[in-house]
């Protein structure tokens, strides 16, 4: 029998994505607990925005190819790739959660008119093609903590558009304090599937986010859980501040406050 021969890796790339990306995109960024997903509720009630809320591969690439996880251009490949198949999803109705208590509920974001057309009329890749070129749609990216690596995105979708978001840090703080983020508990046993780095302190293994500064381990350690969560706001903000600004000079990005959204 014949041995089959692969190609080196160094010989790959996913080609496919620059052929079939043909839909805009938009970012919405901030701090968990910052309005964002109400935003995004609010946003996906308009035409053809489809809201995708924390896709893990769309928030894991670039902070794995920034964190030097991954090779950059492998990375920026698999990215755009990963969009393609999402808005597909997406469209079709297939990531979308129908549990009336999610706050991503696909019910507080389109019609059930909407709804059961789309079930009922879309059903393959063709039909998702054809829906893109009558109706320009926009997927909008729901990301947290992906400031620091946001040049990435504009690498890979040059004409995107950043929406920034932020709430008053006390506030974010509470209330990441109530679900318990940073208790020693989740330190030592991390639930969420993100990246971390191990720390020995005092006979155990500490399980620290990325974001945490090398020398501030221990410190990070030793505080409160509501400092803890104070320490990642100010993390989350300060990290993409000047690129931030950079993208407002230019025309990418808008900045929105919690609280006038509110109003």
């Amino acid at each position: 029998m014949q041995k089959i021969r692969f190609h080196r890796s160094i010989d790959l790339s996913f080609s496919s994505a620059p052929l079939n990306f043909n839909f805009e995109t938009a970012i919405i960024t901030g701090a968990c607990r910052s309005g964002k997903t109400t935003l995004g509720n609010l946003l996906a009630t308009a035409p053809y925005v489809e809201n995708a809320e924390e896709p893990w591969s769309a928030k894991l690439l670039p902070l794995s190819t920034g964190l030097g996880l991954i090779d950059e251009r492998v990375g920026k490949e698999m990215f755009l790739n990963y969009l393609t198949e999402l808005c597909n999803e997406m469209i079709l109705l297939r990531r979308a959660t129908f549990r009336p208590g999610d706050l991503s509920s696909i019910w507080n974001q389109k019609s059930s008119e909407e709804i059961f057309w789309r079930l009922t009329q879309l059903k393959s890749r063709p039909d998702v093609n054809n829906f893109i070129k009558e109706n320009s749609p926009l997927l909008l990216l729901n990301l947290t903590e992906v400031l620091p690596f946001v040049r990435f995105f504009f690498d890979v979708m040059p004409k995107t558009k950043l929406i920034h978001v932020i709430r008053n840090g006390e506030e974010v703080a509470y209330d990441c304090l109530q679900k318990r983020w940073f208790s020693d508990e989740q330190l030592i046993t991390p639930v969420k599937a993100l990246p971390y780095h191990t720390y020995e302190y005092r006979g155990k293994t500490w399980h620290l986010p990325w974001w945490i500064n090398r020398e501030d381990e221990e410190l990070f350690i030793s505080y409160s859980e509501y400092d803890r969560c104070v320490y990642y706001w100010c993390q989350t903000i300060q990290s993409g501040l000047d690129e931030i600004e950079q993208l407002i000079k230019k025309g990418k990005c808008i900045v929105v406050h919690y609280e006038d959204m509110l109003n």
